[in-house]
């Protein structure tokens, strides 16, 4: 398993000083950029499904959305969120929210196995970033799940309505059965 620290390690012992000090500079830092960019939409899958099970459990007093909050400011934020089942969200895990949103019906079946297939391959990340260890399936799979909370959350960030809001559920639900073909198909053929 090749890690930025291994890579830095074997950097220093082959590089002059120099070279090295410009590795540190300028290459090291794009290798970070490239290894957690695919993770960046899990991020915001993460972060929008958060958001999404914090609207329907009704922590959101009004239209203000407060996403994070210090220690010590729970009086000012307090008018605009139910502070404690905040809390309670925020420390729950990401496929227990899921699972929230599947038995709600806001996710559908196959939105809902992108997500779980998705935080699978998240959930081969422990500690620094890993060079080798996912595959392009499990990058498709970050980006899959970013889209699908995406339309989800514009949804009901935005309560568009009932009409707009079963149109947008069924479109997002016959791309995220598309997609479970597609990698279905991949298995079989593997």
């Amino acid at each position: 398993m090749i890690t930025i620290e291994y890579l830095r390690k074997n950097a220093e012992l082959n590089l002059c000083k120099d070279c090295f000090r410009k590795y540190l500079a300028i290459i090291e830092p794009s290798i970070k950029r490239y290894v957690s960019q695919p993770l960046y939409d899990f991020r915001q899958a993460e972060s929008q499904i958060t958001q999404i099970v914090m609207k329907t459990k009704g922590v959101f007093k009004g239209e203000m959305w407060v996403l994070s909050f210090n220690k010590g400011e729970e009086k000012e934020v307090d008018d605009y969120i139910d502070v404690k089942a905040f809390r309670k969200i925020e420390k729950m895990r990401f496929k227990d929210k899921i699972n929230y949103l599947h038995k709600k019906g806001i996710l559908k079946d196959s939105s809902y196995s992108i997500l779980d297939k998705a935080r699978e391959a998240r959930n081969k990340i422990h500690t620094e970033a890993i060079l080798t260890g996912l595959s392009e399936e499990d990058y498709a799979l970050f980006s899959m799940a970013s889209w699908i909370t995406s339309q989800i959350y514009t949804m009901i960030r935005f309560d568009m309505g009932e009409e707009i809001t079963t149109n947008i559920k069924s479109n997002t639900e016959k791309v995220a059965e598309r997609w479970l073909k597609t990698l279905q198909n991949k298995h079989r053929q593997i």
